[in-house]
């Protein structure tokens, strides 16, 4: 008969007694495969989802049950849910509970089919692969190692070298571990009269472990740090309870400063405490008209506590805290009101969560009217000013909107190259009209996304029948973007094509060109429910080519068809810049924007006099590369909360339709004017004008 795992509800939540009381998460249940990995899909509740967050809040870690206690951990960054890998069976759990800045390091929970029965250990993964951290010599107090038969990692140092946790014995009670890799798991053993030892979570420079010991019954419980100098050390409790349960929760860097919460008066009323070796327990008492608090993180440099607490209007932990010892504890929602800074009507910021490691960044719920989950919020902090409120998803959109800068440049590229045809064709038909091998031409195009260009080129004919051209432009690019950012950019493009375009027969074309942009990039957001924006100048490089090639029939006198397939390939590197103003700006990274586009259809074209035609062209585009935009990954400035968002995508598929007019003006002079309308289900249409003069010598 299979034994029930550790991470059952009631064992977790009993290991978890002086835990932070997270805030509800709602997270994916289900699971689809893109680009290899699994990403979870679907919304499903549970209290205990989210576990922990790297240190500069750029990952959050978290777990989900799928079905009859298999729990199964998430990495959540980029406004992306993805599912752990499994440790050893699918059907089992495999959990995180805390996580490195980069993401590439995490440590947890593992289960396994033992000799008998389902059992797990504490796990670390690294590089690609899992480590089973349940090994040493000895464990202290409470026997060998061979008596716990469970064990569960909840934190490690910032360096991912250390880690601490608790294992669990075959009579159910737990003890507190560190491990390293030169001596496994070492057993912290507990403080006299107790039979319990818990740890919850590790100083940064990974020399203090905290947590708490108990006794299963009479229930007791106390707060404790350990260090390989002092040992195991209680805390003790507040003064107006002698006695009492307290828990620690959350340390300083260096290990100086302890938080957490601990029983204020003989109701059991627990308030959030501070304790330092000078001051001891501190109580830090609760927002006004509350009766209970409890703090759940501290700054690296210990000056800054957060948590949550009940106050007037509402109950519980319901409402986020930020304490220094010269403010003393205020309510978030205060400090950014005093900013204007407002979530909006029925809106609350819950219990603070995580906390980066310099006090700028919290993270917590946010619950709407009636307390429906409205996902997490980012706040900042600047000292004891709050002026920045946004949200995971908000800020994901955000970043993401960054992409359509790339997207429009590629657009501009795309739109160099289709002109080519135009005048190649033109170039071909006028050959035999002319004295010279050589034509020049100009035109300006505006496209409604929008672009606006104007070129100057020249053709000359070469043997064989072909055609050979060069064109220079100049290029405004303005591109409209999520919570109305823009980027208005200004640039150059240079462009060759070669071509054969009979009227009958094989026709193709070959071209390139390489562009240049610089301007400023708005980008848009919102702080609270206000909008807000950052701006910064960023310039970019591209370059494209196009490959045509159709077969022209005269299918009536004057009239010809020509069915064609071509390929369109452009891509722009934008450069890093720095955002110069707004609560959120920040820092930029390279991004490379590709586009892959290929087009079927016919061009039919009626030559109603010489040197004069209209022409029609009806095509199918599609996005080889699935539309999907560049990847944006930035930092904000002056915090260390940094975040990769996956680009905005364009559409995959799309038809274009248009048309246009070539008419002698003067002598060896010609107008050509045309119009390309682009329909996508459920899009705007969006249109490409062309106006050009061409002359021949």
């Amino acid at each position: 008969m299979a034994r029930a795992g550790l991470l059952t509800r009631s064992r977790w939540r009993a290991a978890l007694l002086a835990g932070t009381a997270l805030a509800a998460l709602a997270i994916p249940s289900t699971a689809q495969a893109v680009d290899g990995m699994e990403v979870l899909t679907g919304l499903a509740s549970d209290p205990f989802s989210i576990w922990g967050m790297s240190r500069n809040g750029q990952f959050l870690v978290g777990v989900t049950d799928g079905g009859s206690n298999n729990y199964r951990g998430w990495i959540y960054s980029n406004g992306t849910f993805t599912l752990v890998p499994v440790f050893a069976d699918p059907t089992l759990q495999t959990t995180a509970s805390a996580i490195n800045d980069t993401g590439t390091v995490w440590v947890g929970y593992g289960q396994f089919q033992g000799p008998v029965y389902v059992t797990g250990h504490a796990i670390r993964y690294a590089n690609g692969a899992f480590t089973d951290l349940h090994t040493g010599a000895a464990f202290g107090p409470g026997g060998s190692l061979e008596n716990y038969i469970e064990s569960f990692a909840t934190a490690m140092s910032a360096d991912t070298n250390v880690v601490a946790g608790f294992a669990q014995s075959h009579l159910g009670g737990w003890q507190a571990f560190r491990w390293t890799q030169a001596t496994g798991m070492t057993g912290l053993g507990f403080l006299p009269g107790y039979s319990l030892s818990h740890a919850t979570a590790i100083s940064a420079d990974g020399t203090t472990i905290v947590g708490y010991v108990g006794n299963a019954g009479p229930e007791q419980y106390q707060a404790m740090y350990w260090t390989t100098a002092t040992g195991m050390v209680g805390l003790g409790s507040l003064p107006t309870a002698p006695g009492g349960k307290s828990f620690a929760n959350a340390v300083s860097a260096n290990g100086s400063v302890i938080v957490g919460g601990a029983v204020v008066d003989s109701t059991g009323n627990q308030h959030a405490f501070r304790w330092t070796q000078a001051t001891g327990m501190q109580d830090l008492g609760t927002l006004p008209g509350g009766v209970y608090s409890n703090a759940v993180a501290v700054s690296a440099d210990g000056s800054i506590v957060a948590g949550g607490s009940s106050g007037t209007g509402g109950g519980g932990f319901g409402f986020a805290f930020r304490w220094t010892q010269a403010t003393g504890m205020q309510k978030l929602s205060d400090l950014l009101a005093a900013s204007g800074v407002s979530p909006g009507p029925g809106f609350i910021l819950g219990q603070t969560a995580y906390m980066s490691a310099d006090g700028k960044i919290t993270v917590g719920q946010l619950t709407g009217p009636g307390g429906s989950w409205q996902g997490y919020y980012i706040a900042r902090c600047q000292s004891v000013i709050c002026q920045g409120l946004t949200t995971y998803d908000q800020m994901a959109s955000s970043y993401a909107g960054q992409s359509a800068v790339g997207q429009t440049a590629n657009a501009a590229i795309g739109g160099v190259l289709g002109t080519m045809q135009e005048y190649a064709t033109q170039a071909y038909q006028t050959q035999g009209n002319r004295s010279t091998p050589y034509s020049v031409f100009g035109y300006g195009a505006y496209d409604s996304d929008p672009i606006a260009s104007g070129t100057l080129g020249l053709t000359a004919d070469l043997p064989f029948g072909l055609v050979a051209g060069f064109t220079a432009s100049a290029n405004y690019v303005k591109t409209d973007m999520v919570y109305h950012g823009n980027a208005k950019m200004f640039g150059g493009a240079l462009g060759a094509f070669i071509a054969r375009t009979p009227d009958t027969g094989l026709q193709w074309l070959l071209g390139g060109s390489l562009i240049a942009l610089r301007g400023d990039i708005t980008r848009g957001y919102l702080n609270g429910v206000t909008p807000a924006s950052s701006t910064g100048s960023a310039s970019g490089n591209g370059y494209g080519a196009t490959a045509r090639i159709g077969w022209g029939f005269a299918v009536l006198p004057q009239v010809t068809v020509t069915p064609f397939a071509s390929y369109t390939f452009a891509e722009t590197r934008f450069g890093g810049y720095g955002e110069t103003n707004g609560v959120f700006a920040s820092n930029f990274d390279d991004f490379i924007s590709t586009s892959q586009v290929s087009r079927g259809g016919g061009d039919l074209r009626y030559t109603f006099a010489p040197n004069s035609w209209v022409w029609g062209t009806a095509a199918w585009g599609h996005r080889l590369d699935s539309g999907r935009g560049a990847s944006i990954t930035g930092t904000l400035i002056d915090a260390p909360f940094g975040y990769t968002s996956p680009g905005l995508s364009s559409a995959r598929d799309w038809t274009e339709v248009g048309g246009g007019v070539r008419l002698p003006a003067w002598t060896n002079g010609a107008v050509t004017a045309s119009v390309t309308a682009s329909l996508t289900p459920g899009q705007v249409v969006t249109y490409v004008s062309r106006l050009g003069v061409s002359q021949t010598f």
